[in-house]
């Protein structure tokens, strides 16, 4: 319904911007000092590269998606400040019961989805981007993609400060992971909470370090208002697993044995309530994503992605029957964190070139992941994760979203975008845990 095609003057568009993020780009990388800073460009430009074929795939394979929805909203908004732009502040800083004086256009049925909170406000969103776009899709796609990235940036520059020497490891598990690439670029919500993420980490880092403060606190208040209104289950397990990880920093700068011992329960207690408290409030604002909903939204995905799987020949799997008690849960736990990042199988999950796409991908992870393991040992992997704090960290946040997002989704399509907000994380454990675990162990025993 939502579908369309790229114009020549949105491609022209576009050609413009591309040559304006390069010139912007190529200031930006002179100015970087950090290990790793080499590839920031390589980076852009796959981006730019993702963003289109994304955009592609949207308009010419697929012929639809969500990706059209928000743009039309986005174009609604646009046109409502060309009609009635003295009324457009009112009708942007309100809520959607609230709308009043609009001006009907082509887009006006977009109009009717304003009533989920977060298709409304991925449309503000969008406006201000087709302002800058002239209304073109492609254009807009490039701008919005690139604005998103930076986080995922933040995220690997972050990477590099605590590991240098691993930058060309997070690199290509971060920066150039293809699932990462494509469902994080585009028009969609999963780029922005994705960033949102990135700059979490980033600044959680800076005020560990006690780097930046005030921006670094600004910018955890915008990420977590962003995923807050678009994803706040990605709060959920996200927010107490940077604030453990923060404690965890914070006490390994106490270099007394007697005051880490006599400080660590305080910490602990602060940074545990303060988690507990904001988890409430987040929840309180979060309607159909509230913890008290968590059972009725699964049930929703299983059947809705189910009716898919049947009727549109798209690829879906079933974990049995979850009856969403915490014995079922730790039951499913497993085979739910398999899915998450080692399925699709090729030979029998596939039914579409997607499926095709993150199958191979999963089977390159898994092989990798069983390489380092047999090189690690499980002794020494359990010996990391209880000493590392960047093991325990990312591979419990791995773990619980992947457990959380395959126990819901019951489709590879659907599951490939929900899971990459940990997805950087996982491989990032599993990059350090190869290092920590193995590599140093090998270089010490030559020593």
């Amino acid at each position: 319904m939502f579908s369309l095609g790229i114009t020549l003057l949105d491609s022209l568009i576009s050609l413009v911007y591309i040559g304006l993020v390069l010139l912007i780009a190529f200031r930006v990388k002179s100015s970087m000092k950090f290990t790793g800073s080499n590839y920031f460009m390589p980076f852009i430009y796959y981006k730019l590269f993702c963003t289109l074929l994304f955009v592609i795939l949207h308009a010419y394979v697929y012929n639809g998606g969500d990706t059209f929805l928000y743009f039309a909203g986005g174009k609604f908004m646009f046109g409502q400040l060309i009609n009635n732009p003295l009324n457009f502040l009112n009708l942007y800083f309100t809520d959607f019961a609230d709308l009043t004086n609009l001006v009907y256009d082509g887009n006006f049925i977009a109009y009717y989805f304003f009533r989920a909170n977060d298709v409304f406000f991925m449309s503000k969103l969008i406006s201000i981007v087709n302002i800058l776009s002239g209304n073109n899709y492609l254009a807009s796609s490039i701008i919005y993609t690139m604005v998103c990235s930076y986080g995922v940036w933040k995220l690997y520059e972050t990477l590099c400060k605590l590991y240098p020497s691993l930058s060309k490891l997070f690199a290509i598990g971060v920066l150039f992971y293809p699932t990462i690439g494509i469902w994080g670029s585009g028009i969609l919500k999963d780029p922005l909470t994705l960033a949102s993420v990135g700059l979490i980490f980033y600044s959680s880092y800076n005020i560990v370090k006690g780097k930046k403060n005030i921006t670094s606190i600004l910018l955890i208040t915008i990420s977590i208002y962003l995923c807050s209104i678009l994803k706040p289950y990605i709060l959920y397990t996200f927010v107490p697993i940077m604030l453990f990880w923060v404690q965890l920093k914070f006490q390994d700068r106490i270099n007394s044995s007697f005051l880490k011992v006599l400080i660590a329960p305080v910490l602990i207690a602060i940074f545990s309530l303060g988690g507990f408290f904001f988890l409430q409030t987040i929840s309180e604002g979060a309607g159909k994503y509230s913890l008290d909903n968590v059972k009725s939204v699964a049930e929703g995905f299983h059947s809705w992605h189910s009716y898919l799987a049947e009727t549109r020949d798209q690829s879906g799997y079933s974990l049995g029957n979850v009856e969403f008690t915490p014995i079922s849960i730790l039951t499913k736990a497993p085979e739910a964190f398999f899915v998450t990042y080692y399925r699709p199988f090729l030979f029998t999950d596939v039914r579409n070139f997607a499926t095709v796409f993150e199958a191979l991908q999963s089977f390159i992870l898994l092989i990798i992941t069983f390489y380092i393991l047999i090189k690690v040992g499980i002794i020494n992997f359990l010996r990391q994760i209880y000493s590392n704090d960047e093991v325990k960290i990312f591979f419990l946040f791995a773990v619980i979203f992947g457990v959380a997002v395959g126990i819901t989704s019951y489709n590879f399509g659907a599951l490939s975008r929900y899971k990459i907000p940990s997805l950087p994380f996982y491989t990032a454990f599993l990059i350090i845990l190869y290092k920590v675990g193995y590599l140093d162990k090998k270089k010490q025993q030559h020593e």
